[in-house]
């Protein structure tokens, strides 16, 4: 690349997307041209177009050079939790030589994919090893997208990024607007992060539940844990461990955690969230939606053989909808949005239970995302007025806890619903508008495995929330032809699209309130949500202990 004056520029591409919001669907690009200074004065700025901007100058976080300093005593870390927070945490702390023993519930990715192949073929529960715990936390069975809010360009995310390069990502995910790895490819790339750990000296334990705190009540201190570690026949060992940090990195499935943590006075808060469905429609209908009858063959994934890597010409079409204040009350007082969550072209619906009686479904879909069918969550926001709800009289139940009973009783109450067994209640949108329990043989096909019901779902939550779904879909349906039409289906719920509580933390050292030389972190903790920035927050932690013990250098 050449200016106007011969100046040779250096260019990079940071982000390819694909818009199709308009009629003449478009590639977009992102690129940074590198330029001297007496170029960008004289050139023309366009704020949101061309722009001057500086080289980021902080350095890798996961990578730290070498300023001076070394740790004057190598501090024993616990990370509660293999997900992408805790093995992050694990990878930053590993790579400044502190000690790490990480502790994970469930199985590593080979033998979790055996039991999430039960569950999905005889529905066989394993209440360790599932969609939710294990290896790689929820994201690895979860579509792996690695979309965030937090600054798609921001040095952290692209720390975060590389990392998953090295280990195995496709090095598209540096520029794609979408970046999507799924669950296929992140299988490979947690065995690849699982043997570098081990190759700096972490310790990984597998089918190991932390069921406690170990705790200096005079000091206010948590010196480590005390786990159970299941064998193979079945037989449970129960041990102690201490430590100078203790890192909580459960995920939002981990009610235990919670319960466990409001018993030794760690404080929480409840959290806004959002609850309600997914919805499933055929891929087809939503190629043609976003890009018309004549373009929508081209985003069909081709034929290929093995081993070729081939992409269709247009990528398969999602779609992300929101209605804010979808329904306010007749007072005023309470407003709910209604808005897609969470969408996976090409993909399947999952039962995330950590329970049998407590029912919950998600979303995936491979790195081909050649699934006939679309699915996407359609949730609206929930919070005070459902958790209050919960409390009693007394005041013995706080407003934390009450976010979590609210969230169960959704739970129980579906699987009622859909009869036991992991069979999802379900219904037509057609019928969920008119407030009708769909006839069972004109439910349409869908690719929940384990099984669905017909069933009220329009009785499944509050009658505000109804009304936000409602009012949404309306609005959706007015967006994209066919979104409530008959080959539109409802499974529930989708409950979990983050945590209800937020875990309390000191703003500088991160420490628990409450707790100290406890770290609450990710997405279980109410600090992140998806598989970035709950990587992101576990290097923030890793950070801040390795500030605590960090000192000068020694002469």
């Amino acid at each position: 690349l050449i200016s106007s004056d011969d100046t040779p520029l250096n260019f990079e591409l940071i982000r390819k997307s694909f818009d199709c919001r308009k009629k003449s669907a478009r590639f977009v690009y992102v690129i940074d041209i590198k330029v001297p200074p007496h170029f960008i004065n004289r050139s023309l700025l366009i704020p949101g177009s061309i722009e001057s901007v500086e080289d980021p100058p902080n350095p890798s976080q996961i990578h730290p050079k070498s300023v001076g300093q070394s740790i004057i005593t190598r501090p024993r870390v616990i990370i509660i939790g293999g997900g992408p927070c805790g093995l992050f945490c694990a990878l930053a702390l590993s790579r400044r030589g502190v000690g790490v023993t990480l502790f994970e519930r469930g199985r590593g990715v080979e033998s979790r994919g055996r039991d999430i192949g039960a569950l999905q073929a005889r529905r066989v529960l394993d209440k360790e090893s599932n969609f939710c715990f294990g290896e790689g936390g929820a994201g690895t069975w979860s579509d792996g997208k690695l979309t965030t809010r937090i600054g798609k360009n921001s040095e952290p995310v692209r720390d975060v990024l590389r990392a998953l390069i090295e280990f195995g990502a496709p090095e598209n995910i540096m520029i794609s607007g979408k970046p999507h790895l799924g669950t296929d490819r992140l299988v490979k790339i947690l065995r690849e992060m699982r043997s570098a750990l081990k190759d700096r000296g972490v310790c990984i334990e597998f089918n190991t539940k932390v069921v406690d705190l170990l705790v200096d009540d005079a000091k206010g201190k948590c010196n480590g844990v005390k786990y159970e570690v299941r064998r193979e026949d079945g037989v449970k060992e129960m041990k102690e461990l201490e430590a100078d940090a203790v890192v909580v990195a459960t995920g939002h499935s981990a009610n235990d955690v919670y319960k466990m943590l409001i018993q030794k006075g760690v404080e929480m808060e409840a959290k806004s969230s959002a609850m309600g469905f997914r919805i499933e429609h055929p891929q087809a209908l939503i190629n043609e939606a976003q890009y018309g009858v004549n373009q929508a063959h081209f985003a069909k994934v081709p034929l290929r053989k093995r081993g070729e890597d081939r992409d269709p010409l247009l990528p398969v079409a999602d779609y992300r909808l929101a209605a804010h204040n979808a329904y306010v009350s007749p007072n005023g007082n309470d407003s709910y949005s209604c808005y897609s969550f969470c969408m996976c072209p090409g993909g399947q619906i999952v039962p995330t239970s950590v329970d049998e009686n407590a029912l919950c479904v998600n979303g995936m879909s491979f790195s081909t995302r050649s699934s006939k069918w679309a699915n996407s969550g359609l949730v609206a926001t929930v919070g005070t007025r459902e958790y209050s709800a919960f409390q009693d009289s007394k005041g013995e139940i706080s407003l934390a806890q009450a976010a979590l009973l609210f969230q169960q009783s959704i739970e129980t109450k579906a699987a009622t619903m859909g009869g036991g067994d992991l069979v999802a209640p379900a219904q037509r949108v057609i019928d969920f508008l008119n407030r009708r329990v769909s006839e069972q043989s004109q439910l349409p096909e869908t690719t929940y495995r384990p099984g669905i019901r017909s069933a009220p779902l329009h009785e499944l939550y509050p009658p505000e929330m109804y009304q936000a779904f409602y009012n949404g879909l309306e609005r959706f349906a007015s967006q994209i032809p066919g979104y409530s039409g008959e080959h539109a289906l409802l499974i529930g719920p989708e409950s979990r699209t983050s945590s209800v509580v937020r875990v309390l933390r000191d703003s500088e050292t991160l420490m628990a309130k409450g707790m100290a030389s406890l770290f609450p972190a990710g997405e279980g903790a109410g600090f992140s949500g998806g598989i970035v920035s709950a990587a992101v927050d576990g290097i923030r932690i890793a950070n801040s202990i390795s500030k605590i013990y960090e000192v000068q250098q020694l002469t």
